[in-house]
């Protein structure tokens, strides 16, 4: 946290852990996909690496992930990527960090 010590105790400021993207999800079709995505990874690595993404937005043609950093950008792109494309029946898959 480099220049930002100015947020360590600071009384207006709250930090609040991230909930699953399931739950924050609306989308019934990509909760369907979330569901599908999760029975091909097992929960463990579905608890890892796509649980705490921050945001997920798909069409019929590709899927726009956010990460919260671009290491679990990088870890998520290798090993979920394929698995991704099969829940969501896409081609591209984009992640950002």
């Amino acid at each position: 946290m480099v220049g930002k010590a100015w947020l360590v105790g600071n009384p207006h400021l709250t930090a609040e852990k991230i909930t699953p993207i399931e739950e924050r999800v609306t989308d019934g079709n990509v909760l369907k996909a979330l569901r599908k995505l999760r029975d091909s990874l097992g929960q463990e690595k579905y608890d890892r690496y796509i649980a705490p993404i921050h945001n997920i937005a798909c069409n019929e043609y590709s899927v726009l992930i956010r990460t919260s950093n671009v290491r679990e950008r990088s870890l998520l792109m290798r090993e979920c990527l394929t698995d991704i494309q099969d829940a969501f029946g896409v081609k591209s898959v984009r992640v950002t960090g």
